[in-house]
């Protein structure tokens, strides 16, 4: 059984699939994602938000939505221009990545961010023995990032997979109602 660990660099992420005019029920995704069928055991999953001190309360809704689907929610919050300019939230999430996958004994990393500052992370993460599977929007693809992976998932595809089921960020709260 292999062990999977989810990271998504989730506005980075998001806004590709949004730009490429789908929706992902990412409850159904991480479900997919840890197969147990396919030998697949998924271990955990991440969502990293980079926010800045004034938009902090407006994303609060959002944030507590994909943690209800299913997401350990990480966040760095930039009190100045200087923080979000010197990629601080890029370095903090490398080093809970390499955290993570070292005290998770995560065998595969399926990664969401089109962000080629990472490039090195998904490196060495491979060189280490991890398998590094890269989430894909079709038109939003890092052809770096992509190279350096040992598989590509992608979204477009899973979702055409699975139509007929409402595909929305949402939909968990829509069944509660």
């Amino acid at each position: 059984m292999e062990r999977v660990g989810v990271v998504l660099d989730f506005f980075n992420f998001q806004n590709a699939v949004t730009k490429s005019e789908v929706e992902l029920n990412y409850e159904k995704f991480l479900e997919y994602l840890g197969d147990l069928e396919e030998g697949r055991k998924l271990v955990d999953a991440y969502a990293y938000f980079n926010l800045n001190y004034t938009t902090e309360n407006i994303e609060r809704l959002l944030i507590e939505d994909i943690e209800k689907l299913g997401f350990l929610i990480k966040k760095k919050i930039n009190y100045s221009k200087e923080e979000e300019e010197c990629n601080f939230y890029q370095t903090e999430m490398i080093i809970d990545i390499l955290k993570i996958v070292s005290e998770l004994k995560i065998d595969i990393l399926v990664f969401g961010s089109a962000d080629s500052i990472f490039y090195p992370l998904l490196k060495t993460l491979r060189d280490k023995g991890v398998r590094v599977e890269l989430i894909s929007v079709e038109n939003y693809e890092n052809e770096r990032l992509k190279g350096i992976s040992q598989g590509v998932i992608s979204i477009n595809e899973f979702i055409k997979e699975n139509q007929g089921e409402t595909n929305d960020i949402n939909n968990s709260e829509n069944e509660e109602e």
